[in-house]
């Protein structure tokens, strides 16, 4: 499981540095609000925390990835895409922080399809203290 814990943290990291790279550009006028989630990204199964997309990606045969820029109302960014999990259902399995990163890894059987979500925050990153980034994957 703490080899789990830090490949999770590493992807998260990664995640991180393309969302801070791909936010690199200037203002709110170069942010990419609204970006499409996969077509077969599963949001009626994993629930995103309010907000605006900022990328996503992935598939199903390699999971899902996707950056959200959640709303000022919503507080804590973590806490509340944490909350919107456990509200659909998620059992929270583990938490690690470091270097100003944090992940909490969730999961949650749904129809005969075990998911497995990672979703953190870096500090820095595209989108501020708001931005949450999700990695997503199935068994």
């Amino acid at each position: 499981m703490n080899r789990f814990v830090r490949l999770s943290t590493l992807c998260v990291a990664v995640l991180a540095g393309i969302a801070l790279l791909a936010g690199c550009g200037g203002g709110d006028e170069d942010r990419q609000d609204g970006a499409a989630l996969p077509k077969d990204f599963p949001a009626a199964q994993v629930p995103l925390v309010e907000g605006a997309v900022l990328s996503a990606d992935g598939t199903r045969a390699d999971g899902w990835s996707a950056t959200v820029q959640g709303s000022r109302e919503a507080g804590n960014v973590l806490d509340a895409a944490v909350t919107t999990l456990t509200d659909a259902g998620f059992t929270e399995s583990s938490r690690s922080s470091d270097g100003g990163q944090r992940v909490v890894i969730l999961s949650a059987k749904k129809g005969g399809t075990t998911y497995w979500v990672q979703v953190g925050t870096a500090a820095g990153a595209a989108g501020g203290g708001q931005s949450v980034f999700y990695q997503v994957s199935v068994s």
